[in-house]
């Protein structure tokens, strides 16, 4: 009876999600595993770790983000809120723990270590605060007296002020930009957002003022100038692009890997463009690509505010750490170290990215389209 049960369950779980972005999404994990191999042993080696430390750890991770994808995915759209909430103050507890003992690295306290592991709280920030603005926007269209949008402003804000201190600035874009579009999306009077879009690029001009590093690297984006040390990165990177032409040099051919701190990372794209080609970084695109069109046009079917911010929310999240970790290894647009999701190393993106995946599956499913008008 037992095994009647699950089957049907997962008979009725298979037929309702978008299968056709799972694939996706596992296709990308596919490749960060791939990737992986290729990619962290010339890295562990400068280390002086064994050759394949880092890959070991990212394969070890790699199933408990496919069962948390499949877990999350379960769940309907009110186990979803609940879990945002908690999350969002869990984290904020952690960000807060981490000021006073985190570790620094970088000049940055972002990392806490806890039974020999660290892991970044701030990545699973991004998931629950998105789940959370998108119900306080929903309520505030449910209840026209309940200020959902101030109340979304604040957590935004809470969250904004505790990542300044770290400081992580490009975490703070990051969810920044990703409230705008939900505000933008839900409706909000072209008066507020334009007050809000103001509201942010103040921000990021006082930016440019207070933190030095951040200046630092806008400054030499622009000017193209600097210490050698700085650029060292971003040329080598642009070096692997060019010498991996339309095919690649083939994969444990290339140089860049062995030469960028990083190139495990914040430039695992540079590693892909070097020994997999234009080919294989087009192919990349196209998945993630793929996944976010599919999830914004899967979730225009919903009757219900919160699942359409929610997920457009999540969705633009996952396309703008894409576009960065790109554009930044491309010299687009000014470095910032943000790791490509399910293909770089770290398993606080890792682990973030798969409860992303897993809320946008679940708040898609045909049965979720169809309950909640919020």
């Amino acid at each position: 009876m037992a095994n009647k049960g699950f089957n049907n369950l997962f008979r009725k779980w298979i037929t309702s999600i978008d299968r056709i972005s799972l694939f996706f999404i596992l296709a990308i994990i596919a490749i960060g595993i791939w990737v992986s191999i290729i990619a962290t042993p010339s890295v562990a080696m400068k280390l002086e770790l064994s050759p394949f430390y880092f890959a070991k750890r990212h394969v070890i991770a790699v199933p408990i983000a496919v069962l948390i994808i499949f877990f999350i995915s379960f769940l309907q759209a009110r186990h979803i809120r609940l879990m945002s909430i908690l999350g969002y103050v869990l984290c904020l507890l952690l960000i807060v723990g981490s000021l006073f003992w985190g570790n620094e690295i970088k000049g940055a306290r972002r990392w806490i270590s806890f039974l020999g592991l660290s892991f970044q709280p701030s990545e699973f920030l991004k998931p629950s605060l998105t789940i959370l603005t998108a119900w306080l926007i929903a309520e505030q269209y449910r209840d026209r007296r309940f200020p959902g949008i101030l109340f979304s402003f604040i957590s935004v804000s809470l969250a904004v002020s505790l990542l300044l201190l770290q400081p992580d600035v490009g975490m703070v874009v990051v969810i920044m930009f990703t409230w705008f579009a939900q505000l933008f999306i839900s409706g909000l009077s072209i008066f507020f957002v334009g007050l809000f879009v103001s509201l942010g690029l103040g921000s990021m001009i006082g930016l440019y003022f207070v933190f030095p590093h951040f200046a630092d690297r806008i400054n030499r984006f622009i000017t193209r100038q600097g210490e050698d040390v700085d650029l060292y990165q971003i040329q080598k990177s642009i070096d692997a692009f060019k010498n991996g032409g339309f095919l690649g040099k083939g994969p444990g051919e290339g140089v860049v890997k062995t030469l960028l701190p990083d190139s495990h990372s914040d430039f695992v794209f540079s590693v892909i463009g070097e020994e997999f080609g234009f080919i294989m970084c087009v192919f990349i695109i196209g998945l993630f690509s793929a996944f976010i069109i599919r999830s914004f046009i899967r979730v225009m079917k919903s009757s219900s505010i919160f699942s359409f911010s929610a997920v457009f929310g999540i969705a633009v999240q996952i396309g703008l750490q894409v576009f960065v970790n790109i554009c930044s290894s491309l010299n687009i647009i000014p470095t910032k170290g943000m790791t490509l999701p399910f293909i770089s190393y770290g398993g606080s993106s890792l682990i973030s990215s798969a409860i992303s995946v897993g809320i946008i599956i679940a708040l898609t499913k045909r049965n979720s389209l169809k309950q909640e008008i919020l």
